[in-house]
Protein backbone atom coordinates (compact mmCIF):
# COMPACT_ATOMS: atom_id res chain seq x y z
CA UNK A 1 0.00 0.00 0.00
CA UNK A 2 3.02 2.49 0.58
CA UNK A 3 4.99 1.79 -2.07
CA UNK A 4 2.13 2.25 -4.42
CA UNK A 5 0.90 5.55 -2.56
CA UNK A 6 4.81 6.65 -2.97
CA UNK A 7 4.52 5.93 -6.59
CA UNK A 8 1.64 7.22 -7.54
CA UNK A 9 0.99 10.60 -5.61
CA UNK A 10 4.88 11.36 -5.06
CA UNK A 11 6.30 14.83 -6.01
CA UNK A 12 10.41 15.38 -5.56
CA UNK A 13 9.88 19.12 -7.67
CA UNK A 14 7.93 21.26 -8.80
CA UNK A 15 6.80 21.51 -12.21
CA UNK A 16 7.79 24.67 -12.53
CA UNK A 17 11.62 24.03 -11.53
CA UNK A 18 11.39 20.69 -14.13
CA UNK A 19 10.47 23.43 -16.70
CA UNK A 20 12.60 26.18 -15.75
CA UNK A 21 15.76 23.49 -15.58
CA UNK A 22 15.28 21.01 -18.02
CA UNK A 23 18.66 19.44 -16.99
CA UNK A 24 16.98 18.11 -13.99
CA UNK A 25 15.69 14.77 -16.54
CA UNK A 26 18.91 14.00 -16.99
CA UNK A 27 18.58 12.03 -13.63
CA UNK A 28 17.15 9.22 -15.45
CA UNK A 29 19.33 9.20 -18.56
CA UNK A 30 22.11 8.80 -16.09
CA UNK A 31 20.52 5.87 -14.14
CA UNK A 32 21.09 8.54 -10.69
CA UNK A 33 17.74 7.28 -9.92
CA UNK A 34 18.93 3.27 -9.94
CA UNK A 35 22.05 1.82 -10.20
CA UNK A 36 24.82 -0.23 -8.23
CA UNK A 37 25.66 1.95 -6.06
CA UNK A 38 22.10 2.99 -4.60
CA UNK A 39 21.08 -0.50 -4.67
CA UNK A 40 23.91 -0.85 -1.94
CA UNK A 41 23.31 2.10 -0.15
CA UNK A 42 19.68 0.59 0.29
CA UNK A 43 21.34 -2.53 1.07
CA UNK A 44 23.67 -1.09 3.86
CA UNK A 45 20.14 0.64 5.85
CA UNK A 46 18.28 -2.73 5.18
CA UNK A 47 20.98 -4.77 7.19
CA UNK A 48 21.11 -1.94 9.41
CA UNK A 49 17.66 -1.26 10.68
CA UNK A 50 17.31 -5.22 10.78
CA UNK A 51 19.97 -5.56 13.37
CA UNK A 52 18.49 -2.77 15.20
CA UNK A 53 15.27 -4.03 15.12
CA UNK A 54 16.48 -7.68 16.07
CA UNK A 55 18.76 -6.94 18.92
CA UNK A 56 16.76 -4.41 20.36
CA UNK A 57 13.84 -6.85 20.49
CA UNK A 58 16.22 -9.79 21.95
CA UNK A 59 17.70 -7.65 24.77
CA UNK A 60 15.00 -5.23 26.25
CA UNK A 61 12.37 -8.59 25.90
CA UNK A 62 13.67 -11.38 24.36
CA UNK A 63 15.35 -11.32 28.09
CA UNK A 64 13.54 -9.97 30.57
CA UNK A 65 13.16 -11.40 34.07
CA UNK A 66 9.74 -10.28 34.05
CA UNK A 67 7.58 -10.73 30.95
CA UNK A 68 4.39 -12.63 30.48
CA UNK A 69 5.02 -14.23 27.18
CA UNK A 70 8.17 -14.66 25.65
CA UNK A 71 7.82 -17.44 23.02
CA UNK A 72 8.03 -17.37 19.32
CA UNK A 73 5.09 -15.35 18.54
CA UNK A 74 4.97 -12.42 20.42
CA UNK A 75 9.05 -12.06 20.05
CA UNK A 76 8.36 -12.39 15.95
CA UNK A 77 5.34 -10.16 15.75
CA UNK A 78 7.31 -7.25 17.14
CA UNK A 79 10.04 -7.26 14.81
CA UNK A 80 7.43 -7.68 11.95
CA UNK A 81 5.27 -4.75 13.60
CA UNK A 82 8.47 -2.92 14.01
CA UNK A 83 9.16 -3.23 10.43
CA UNK A 84 5.93 -2.35 9.10
CA UNK A 85 5.71 0.88 11.12
CA UNK A 86 9.37 1.84 9.96
CA UNK A 87 8.97 1.01 6.42
CA UNK A 88 5.24 2.84 6.25
CA UNK A 89 6.76 5.88 7.84
CA UNK A 90 9.95 5.59 6.01
CA UNK A 91 8.02 5.87 2.88
CA UNK A 92 5.10 8.43 3.79
CA UNK A 93 6.76 10.75 5.45
CA UNK A 94 10.85 10.67 5.16
CA UNK A 95 10.95 9.65 1.70
CA UNK A 96 7.97 11.23 0.70
CA UNK A 97 8.63 14.88 -0.41
CA UNK A 98 4.69 15.93 -1.38
CA UNK A 99 3.11 15.15 2.56
CA UNK A 100 -0.94 15.52 2.22
CA UNK A 101 -3.69 14.11 3.19
CA UNK A 102 -2.95 10.80 0.99
CA UNK A 103 -0.06 10.29 2.76
CA UNK A 104 -1.72 9.64 6.05
CA UNK A 105 -4.34 7.78 4.91
CA UNK A 106 -1.42 5.57 3.58
CA UNK A 107 0.16 5.15 6.85
CA UNK A 108 -2.80 4.42 8.46
CA UNK A 109 -3.92 1.85 6.25
CA UNK A 110 -0.49 0.20 6.25
CA UNK A 111 -0.21 0.01 10.22
CA UNK A 112 -3.80 -0.12 11.51
CA UNK A 113 -4.24 -2.97 8.24
CA UNK A 114 -1.52 -5.00 10.27
CA UNK A 115 -2.47 -4.06 13.84
CA UNK A 116 -6.52 -5.37 12.41
CA UNK A 117 -4.49 -8.40 11.18
CA UNK A 118 -3.31 -9.10 14.76
CA UNK A 119 -6.61 -9.04 16.24
CA UNK A 120 -7.81 -11.19 13.16
CA UNK A 121 -5.68 -14.00 14.31
CA UNK A 122 -5.93 -13.89 17.54
CA UNK A 123 -9.92 -14.46 16.98
CA UNK A 124 -9.70 -16.99 14.80
CA UNK A 125 -6.57 -18.88 14.89
CA UNK A 126 -6.74 -22.61 15.47
CA UNK A 127 -4.41 -23.69 18.12
CA UNK A 128 -4.41 -27.46 16.94
CA UNK A 129 -2.78 -26.30 13.80
CA UNK A 130 0.56 -25.28 14.80
CA UNK A 131 1.08 -25.91 18.74
CA UNK A 132 4.46 -24.97 19.06
CA UNK A 133 2.86 -20.95 18.48
CA UNK A 134 0.74 -20.02 20.65
CA UNK A 135 -1.45 -17.27 18.97
CA UNK A 136 -5.20 -17.58 19.73
CA UNK A 137 -5.87 -14.74 22.43
CA UNK A 138 -2.16 -13.74 22.38
CA UNK A 139 -2.76 -10.16 21.06
CA UNK A 140 -5.55 -10.12 24.01
CA UNK A 141 -4.40 -11.79 27.13
CA UNK A 142 -0.96 -12.41 27.26
CA UNK A 143 2.13 -10.55 25.15
CA UNK A 144 -0.77 -7.42 24.18
CA UNK A 145 -1.45 -7.09 27.72
CA UNK A 146 1.96 -6.38 28.06
CA UNK A 147 3.36 -2.90 28.82
CA UNK A 148 7.12 -3.56 28.29
CA UNK A 149 6.12 -5.21 25.04
CA UNK A 150 4.97 -2.24 23.57
CA UNK A 151 7.62 0.03 25.15
CA UNK A 152 10.17 -2.31 22.93
CA UNK A 153 8.20 -1.98 20.23
CA UNK A 154 8.17 1.55 20.59
CA UNK A 155 12.43 2.33 21.28
CA UNK A 156 12.57 -0.09 18.15
CA UNK A 157 11.21 1.84 15.94
CA UNK A 158 12.21 5.17 17.66
CA UNK A 159 15.97 3.65 17.31
CA UNK A 160 15.08 2.59 13.37
CA UNK A 161 14.06 6.14 12.52
CA UNK A 162 16.78 8.06 14.11
CA UNK A 163 19.44 6.42 12.22
CA UNK A 164 17.54 6.24 8.97
CA UNK A 165 17.38 10.30 9.49
CA UNK A 166 20.54 10.42 10.89
CA UNK A 167 21.86 8.69 7.60
CA UNK A 168 19.92 10.64 5.52
CA UNK A 169 20.92 13.91 6.74
CA UNK A 170 24.58 13.33 6.66
CA UNK A 171 24.45 12.27 3.40
CA UNK A 172 22.20 15.41 2.46
CA UNK A 173 25.05 17.51 3.46
CA UNK A 174 28.08 15.67 2.08
CA UNK A 175 26.60 14.00 -1.21
CA UNK A 176 23.92 15.83 -1.88
CA UNK A 177 22.24 15.55 -5.31
CA UNK A 178 21.28 17.40 -7.91
CA UNK A 179 16.97 17.28 -6.86
CA UNK A 180 18.20 17.44 -3.70
CA UNK A 181 19.56 20.49 -4.28
CA UNK A 182 16.66 22.02 -5.83
CA UNK A 183 14.15 20.72 -3.20
CA UNK A 184 16.66 23.00 -0.86
CA UNK A 185 16.43 26.08 -3.63
CA UNK A 186 12.69 25.95 -3.55
CA UNK A 187 12.27 26.61 -0.18
CA UNK A 188 13.35 30.14 -0.68
CA UNK A 189 10.17 31.62 -1.87
CA UNK A 190 12.50 34.39 -4.39
CA UNK A 191 14.21 31.72 -6.36
CA UNK A 192 11.00 29.47 -6.91
CA UNK A 193 9.00 33.10 -8.16
CA UNK A 194 11.89 33.00 -10.52
CA UNK A 195 11.18 29.59 -11.33
CA UNK A 196 7.45 29.75 -11.56
CA UNK A 197 8.03 33.33 -14.16
CA UNK A 198 10.47 31.35 -15.79
CA UNK A 199 8.26 28.51 -17.05
CA UNK A 200 4.83 30.65 -16.77
CA UNK A 201 3.87 30.01 -20.30
CA UNK A 202 5.06 26.65 -20.74
CA UNK A 203 2.61 25.79 -18.17
CA UNK A 204 -0.22 27.87 -19.16
CA UNK A 205 0.04 26.77 -22.65
CA UNK A 206 -0.84 22.98 -20.95
CA UNK A 207 -3.14 24.12 -19.31
CA UNK A 208 -6.73 22.55 -20.09
CA UNK A 209 -9.69 25.15 -19.61
CA UNK A 210 -12.60 23.67 -21.70
CA UNK A 211 -14.87 25.58 -22.93
CA UNK A 212 -14.16 28.51 -20.12
CA UNK A 213 -11.47 31.04 -20.09
CA UNK A 214 -8.94 31.32 -17.55
CA UNK A 215 -8.97 34.87 -15.48
CA UNK A 216 -5.72 35.30 -16.86
CA UNK A 217 -6.89 35.04 -20.42
CA UNK A 218 -10.54 36.93 -19.56
CA UNK A 219 -7.88 40.13 -18.43
CA UNK A 220 -5.83 39.48 -21.49
CA UNK A 221 -8.91 39.48 -23.91
CA UNK A 222 -10.63 42.62 -22.08
CA UNK A 223 -7.51 44.79 -22.53
CA UNK A 224 -7.47 44.00 -26.36
CA UNK A 225 -10.86 44.78 -26.41
CA UNK A 226 -10.61 48.02 -24.67
CA UNK A 227 -6.85 48.80 -27.11
CA UNK A 228 -9.27 48.31 -30.48
CA UNK A 229 -12.03 50.37 -29.03
CA UNK A 230 -9.57 53.43 -28.28
CA UNK A 231 -8.43 53.04 -31.63
CA UNK A 232 -11.76 53.38 -33.42
CA UNK A 233 -12.60 55.96 -31.12
CA UNK A 234 -9.42 58.14 -32.34
CA UNK A 235 -10.31 57.28 -36.03
CA UNK A 236 -13.41 58.59 -35.27
CA UNK A 237 -12.68 61.65 -33.59
CA UNK A 238 -9.74 63.13 -35.60
CA UNK A 239 -10.88 65.64 -38.16
CA UNK A 240 -10.06 64.72 -41.86
CA UNK A 241 -10.96 65.83 -45.40
CA UNK A 242 -10.81 64.08 -48.88
CA UNK A 243 -10.93 65.14 -52.07
CA UNK A 244 -11.70 63.10 -55.25
CA UNK A 245 -11.97 64.52 -58.42
CA UNK A 246 -13.95 62.72 -60.96
CA UNK A 247 -15.37 63.00 -64.60
CA UNK A 248 -18.97 63.16 -65.30
CA UNK A 249 -21.00 62.09 -68.36
CA UNK A 250 -20.26 65.61 -70.33
CA UNK A 251 -16.65 65.17 -70.11
CA UNK A 252 -16.11 68.21 -67.33
CA UNK A 253 -13.91 67.35 -63.96
CA UNK A 254 -15.99 67.88 -60.54
CA UNK A 255 -14.66 67.09 -57.11
CA UNK A 256 -16.44 65.71 -53.74
CA UNK A 257 -15.59 67.34 -50.86
CA UNK A 258 -16.27 65.24 -47.35
CA UNK A 259 -15.48 66.67 -44.43
CA UNK A 260 -15.86 64.56 -41.22
CA UNK A 261 -15.76 66.81 -38.03
CA UNK A 262 -15.09 65.68 -34.15
CA UNK A 263 -19.45 65.01 -34.20
CA UNK A 264 -20.68 65.53 -36.93
CA UNK A 265 -20.15 64.73 -41.09
CA UNK A 266 -21.26 67.01 -44.24
CA UNK A 267 -20.89 66.25 -47.87
CA UNK A 268 -20.41 68.81 -50.29
CA UNK A 269 -20.48 68.56 -54.18
CA UNK A 270 -19.24 71.38 -56.48
CA UNK A 271 -18.57 71.26 -59.99
CA UNK A 272 -14.81 72.63 -60.55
Amino acid sequence: MVVIFLGIFEQDLHASTLIAVPELYTKGQRSGGFNFKVYLGWMFMAASEAMIVYFTMWGLYGQALFTLDQSLYPLGDMTFTACVIVIATKLQIIEQRNRTYVALIGWVLAVGGWLLWNIILAALYSSSTNPEYYVRGAFFSTFGRNLLWWLVLLVTVAACLMFEIGVRALKNALFPTDVEIFQTLEQDLDVRKRFEEASAAWLQAGWHHGSKKSSLELQRDAEAQAKREGEVEELLNRPRVMEEGRWNKSGVQSEEHVVVAEHKSSTEYRPS
